[in-house]
């Protein structure tokens, strides 16, 4: 089973969610990641179904696009009066993804303030999730946490995780957010392994400063290393393209964008033909020699001698 792949919705703000889907086939992506649900103000255009999900959902199946996860800003925020809103933000989120047959809601990890010790935080951090984890689970939902703010490497989410211990959360694993944690895929994927339920794809050029976007492949960012090592761990869920355009609007336009990117994808993921396997040499047929008839010597009876 191979991977399945998508776009975030932050590539194409303009686009409404009949484009979407459209485009999504022909490009010839498997899904969507979809960000601007929930009064989040990320994606205008794509707000036109309002509350009737189900005329949503049966647009996107007729184009026979999977609507891949649901995607939020919610980061847990060490405030216990503005965590228990967020908590609510998320329930919201899983009733939605339940009712879109959407099997995952993205959220974001959270950031150490200064002064805070980072092992309690990821410890408060759990105890938040943990709840929430069991109402996914019973509405057949999983959550993904994104290594976005402070827990950006693979050991400490993999801790986070272990600690949960919790099926229905595991993680969407940024490529992009690692390698300016200074980390690899070769450090990351052995790490989390199984726990990454979602793979978020951004290459760019990074420097000591700042990162700038670019086309997959022309970037430092390890992506098809990425993809190999996913391989390697036999991993069939989603990955999805990041072009984060509601961010940055001088990015180029998802019609140059997606189009290229699924090709590379799907590229880059498919392993090389097998040699078509050559045929034995022909045993040589062995010759048995020939044997030969002994034949007895009679002795050769002498010529009758004439009468004289």
């Amino acid at each position: 089973m191979p991977m399945k792949f998508a776009f975030s919705t932050v590539a194409c703000p303009k686009w409404n969610f009949q484009t979407i889907a459209a485009r999504a086939k022909e490009y010839g992506y498997d899904g969507v990641e979809i960000r601007g649900f929930l009064n989040e103000p990320v994606a205008p255009a794509a707000d036109i179904f309002g509350s009737d999900l189900i005329a949503m959902k049966e647009l996107f199946a007729q184009q026979g696009i999977k609507i891949a996860c649901l995607s939020s800003a919610i980061a847990m925020s060490c405030d216990s009066h503005k965590d228990a809103s967020l908590a609510d933000d998320c329930r919201r989120f899983i009733d939605t993804a339940a009712s879109l047959g959407c099997g995952l809601v993205k959220i974001l990890d959270t950031r150490v303030k200064p002064g805070r010790n980072r092992s309690s935080v990821a410890m408060e951090l759990g105890e938040w999730l943990a709840p929430l984890g069991d109402y996914a689970a019973g509405r057949n939902v999983g959550i993904v946490l994104e290594n976005a703010l402070s827990f950006r490497v693979a050991r400490e989410m993999w801790l986070i995780l272990d600690r949960l211990n919790q099926p229905s959360i595991n993680c969407c694993w940024n490529v992009l957010n690692a390698a300016l944690a200074g980390e690899a895929p070769a450090v990351s994927v052995p790490t989390l392994n199984s726990r990454i339920e979602l793979a978020q794809v951004t290459d760019a050029k990074l420097t000591s400063q700042n990162a700038t976007l670019t086309r997959l492949g022309d970037g430092d960012v390890q992506v098809r290393k990425l993809l190999t090592r996913l391989r390697g761990i036999g991993y069939h869920g989603w990955v999805s393209m990041h072009w984060d355009k509601v961010s940055m609007p001088t990015l180029a336009e998802p019609e140059d964008i997606l189009p290229d990117s699924i090709k590379k994808l799907r590229e880059w993921t498919t392993p090389p033909p097998r040699p078509e396997p050559k045929a034995p040499p022909k045993a040589a047929v062995k010759k048995e020699p020939v044997a030969k008839t002994l034949v007895a010597a009679v002795p050769t009876a002498p010529a009758p001698t004439e009468a004289r």
